[in-house]
């Protein structure tokens, strides 16, 4: 009875041990993610809402949706997709998540958008940062859209950091919201996308969310809003 209640106790106290690091890498992730969508919406984190998203056809990753607590319908949405093993966000999107699988993404099979989208040539002081292996930028200052001539996207940050990335619309609201898929840059081969919100009158840029590879293949990723602190 000793030896079986001693394996008990080792058991029990195995699974103690096991059960809240999992718990708090989950939590980790969700606080990850509720984090850089407050840095990308220029909320604090405590004007964040996450849920996860009921989809079992994946199997490495799951989807949490967030958007900003507001009564504006046009309160800015998006998700995370984590790990389910390490409990790390794998992709990062500020639009709202599709059921049915991944939104987008660099997939070279979306077609390019057909639909009526804004034609414009903005640009808009604000803050972010760009990051890759070879290139990076913390001060990013400001923002440029081009959807007028070449189709492209713009980071300048101080110290003399640019980047323009070059690529063609996939997906817009009609309005003030596009998606464009990256096809290459000014500092080399490039693959990913990047979504933008404009304002209402379509004049200044809201803000830029981009994500993908770049020629040297490190991951890149970028965050820039006229509205953050």
């Amino acid at each position: 009875m000793k030896h079986i209640q001693v394996a008990q106790g080792l058991f029990l106290a195995a699974f103690c041990l096991v059960l809240p690091r999992g718990a708090a890498a989950q939590d980790r992730a969700w606080n990850d993610c509720a984090r850089r969508a407050a840095v990308s919406a220029g909320v604090s984190e405590s004007a964040i809402q996450i849920r996860a998203e009921d989809d079992d056809r994946r199997n490495d990753t799951y989807i949490l949706s967030w958007e900003v607590r507001s009564d504006n319908p046009r309160r800015q949405r998006g998700y995370c997709e984590l790990s389910r093993n390490g409990k790390r966000i794998v992709r990062f999107e500020t639009a709202p998540y599709r059921r049915g699988g991944r939104e987008g993404g660099e997939r070279e099979n979306t077609a390019p958008f057909t639909g009526s989208y804004a034609q414009v040539r903005v640009d808009t002081d604000g803050k972010g940062y760009f990051s890759s292996r070879t290139f990076r930028s913390d001060r990013l200052d400001r923002g440029y859209v081009d959807t007028r001539d070449q189709t492209s996207v713009t980071l300048r940050g101080r110290n003399g950091f640019h980047i323009t990335f070059y690529g063609e619309v996939i997906d817009s609201d009609g309005r003030s919201e596009l998606t464009l898929r990256i096809t290459s840059s000014d500092r080399g081969d490039a693959r990913g996308r990047a979504s933008i919100r404009l304002n209402l009158d379509r004049n200044e840029v809201e803000w830029i969310s981009l994500n993908g590879r770049m020629a040297d293949g490190g991951e890149m990723k970028a965050e820039f809003n006229r509205n953050r602190h």
